[in-house]
């Protein structure tokens, strides 16, 4: 009996590690995110060279990252590659690829994180560093 006990706990673990610390959010559901973000992706379409990414809070207390890539990638699509947590910092790590085709004057992407802890970086593939965008909340 004990024996059980203590499978049924180590599988639990084992489902609690695989459980991703991320999501993707498609973009015809924006709108579930918040306001916020349906605002912020309309301005990244009329100012299309704003280049970087931008932190929204949403339901509880998570974050929506959202990354964009400038009319000069307008070609391009984004990617989550890779997302680390430690306690210094959390780094998202994103992939351009090429897009089918070019139905966004701004690429971007939206990241849903359960949480950022420390220093938070998002960069790509190359590790070069995507800056934090000036848009005013």
């Amino acid at each position: 009996m004990k024996l059980r006990w203590v499978w049924l706990f180590v599988i639990m673990l084992l489902l609690a590690a695989c459980h991703p610390s991320y999501w993707v959010l498609e973009k015809d559901r924006i709108g579930e995110g918040s306001s916020e973000l349906e605002l912020y992706a309309n301005y990244l379409q009329t100012h299309e060279n704003v280049i970087g990414y931008q932190v929204f809070t949403i339901s509880e207390g998570k974050k929506m990252v959202v990354v964009s890539l400038g009319s000069s990638e307008k070609e391009k699509k984004l990617e989550v590659s890779d997302v680390k947590y430690s306690p210094k910092e959390t780094i998202v790590t994103v992939k351009r690829k090429s897009a089918s085709k070019a139905n966004e004057k701004n690429p971007y992407i939206l990241i849903e994180l359960d949480k950022i802890e420390g220093d938070f970086i998002v960069q790509d593939e190359n590790g070069d560093r995507f800056e934090e965008t000036d848009y005013q909340q």
